[in-house]
């Protein structure tokens, strides 16, 4: 917040800066006048939002200058100093509009509680004006989005356009649709945190319709990945059709009904859970379950000759998004390939693959110990295991085990035997055919009462109050 001080006396000036910068760090005191001529110059340089002004300077006084500034800047707050206790100044210095009237010399007290009102004033007022602000911009938006919609392609909506995204180089639409209907907030929340590109979004049953505007031209890869995203975190129970991005406002609406017809298509024929409206269909379809499960497994042979078989038929548009599919497929495994890559070739194709299958089979031969290491203690939780036992038979050091074992299960070691032993004594308790220090010893328990502590720390109950619960059922 700026503030301007004007005094004819160079000491009063400089004392009232010093005093108003330590008493109000928030507040700049962004310049000095020492007459009423050069007040208004101020004011119209720095544009302040407070001003201290004497009534006593030479030339114009600091009643005029208040006048003057007023016409050209009705936002400016005003404080009054003068020696003079006149009511006729301060009568005028009212009818200016003049928030606060001090009287040299004044207190510190009087003039920390002028300020700090004048301060709250200001305050109050901008945040009203970005409320105000906000919510008209917000309405600018939903009516620039209905219009779209609405195909309403005139020289306002190119206005509005300008004005709401002047950088916009292209623009499109996607539809969502689901058995399962997400919350509009939640879709915003998602876009907000995922997407590259700006949005609008509104709902017409039964689609969620989101409106993206980019600032460059070639953005497919984008927009796929970004479907991809909104599909898989909803795990396969949405569907969303992208229409193609153009330059032109007017093409908006055909991005619009050719998103709607992608989404049409993908609900038909099953096949995926999103994508572009494809200007050719592939005279033959890819299984991609059967591709998808050899992948998995790493296996080169099988993936590449179903690849193949289909790679000649399939435009540019359906390599792109099979290539982002088979990324989202190794992602799920927890394997990132970096920088999106889309391979535009055959040999970029079997070197794509080749790369993806090699990947699975790191992940495969790393988890290889941790699932004999989960059988090991299948088989032996019952016993007094432990770490270095198991890490023993798997054949790796402790460190690196425990650190493979927490990657690859998500738990730590004794979280992991801790969870299986629990959960085979709520089977023992749930049959009510055993004493609670034979269960204890059934499940590895050496000591009934820590074996008790353990239960009711994991299901908030003692062994005996959950199985009072389940036999009052």
């Amino acid at each position: 917040m700026k503030m301007v001080i004007a005094d004819d006396e160079m000491i009063e000036r400089k004392a009232m800066k010093k005093f108003l910068e330590e008493k109000f760090p928030e507040i700049e005191a962004a310049g000095e006048a020492s007459n009423g001529r050069r007040a208004i110059e101020l004011a119209d340089e720095l544009l302040p939002d407070m001003m201290i002004m004497d009534i006593n300077m030479p030339g114009i006084n600091g009643l005029e200058a208040i006048k003057t500034i007023r016409r050209r800047h009705p936002s400016i707050k005003f404080i009054l100093v003068s020696a003079y206790d006149s009511f006729e100044y301060a009568k005028e210095a009212m009818k200016e509009g003049v928030k606060e009237y001090i009287l040299k010399p004044s207190a510190k007290e009087e003039t920390i509680e002028a300020v700090t009102r004048v301060w709250k004033e200001i305050k109050e007022e901008k945040s009203e004006k970005k409320r105000n602000d906000d919510s008209l911009h917000i309405m600018a938006k939903e009516n620039f989005l209905l219009k779209l919609l609405q195909n309403q392609g005139n020289e306002g909506l190119i206005r509005m356009q300008k004005q709401l995204y002047p950088k916009m180089k292209s623009g499109y639409f996607m539809v969502i649709e689901g058995a399962f209907v997400p919350q509009l907030e939640e879709i915003e929340l998602f876009l907000k945190q995922h997407s590259p590109f700006s949005f609008l979004i509104t709902t017409q049953q039964p689609h969620m319709i989101v409106f993206l505007v980019s600032e460059t031209r070639n953005l497919k890869p984008a927009a796929l990945n970004l479907a991809r995203k909104l599909t898989y975190a909803y795990e396969g129970r949405i569907w969303a059709g992208i229409g193609n991005a153009y330059p032109s406002l007017k093409d908006f609406y055909k991005s619009y009904q050719e998103a709607l017809q992608a989404l049409r298509i993908l609900r038909k024929d099953k096949q995926a859970h999103y994508g572009f409206l494809s200007a050719e269909k592939d005279s033959k379809v890819m299984d991609e379950d059967e591709l998808r499960q050899h992948l998995l497994m790493g296996d080169f042979a099988s993936s590449w000759q179903i690849i193949q078989q289909y790679l000649y038929e399939m435009n540019k548009i359906h390599q792109l998004e099979l290539s982002i599919k088979i990324r989202g497929w190794l992602e799920t495994e927890g394997i990132e390939m970096g920088d999106l890559h889309v391979p535009t070739n055959l040999s970029e194709w079997k070197h794509f693959i080749q790369y993806s299958c090699l990947c699975i089979q790191q992940v495969l031969e790393a988890y290889a110990p941790i699932k004999r290491a989960q059988g090991y203690i299948q088989s032996h939780y019952h016993e007094g295991i432990t770490l270095e036992q198991v890490a023993d038979y798997v054949e790796l050091s402790p460190t690196y085990f425990t650190k493979l074992f927490k990657e690859m299960t998500g738990k730590t070691f004794i979280d992991y035997v801790t969870d299986i032993r629990l959960s085979r004594a709520k089977t023992l308790l749930r049959r009510n055919r055993y004493s609670l220090k034979e269960i204890s010893f059934m499940v590895g328990y050496k000591d009934p009462n820590y074996f008790s502590r353990v239960f009711k720390k994991q299901f908030k109950l003692s062994p005996r109050q959950f199985q009072k619960e389940i036999l009052k059922k």
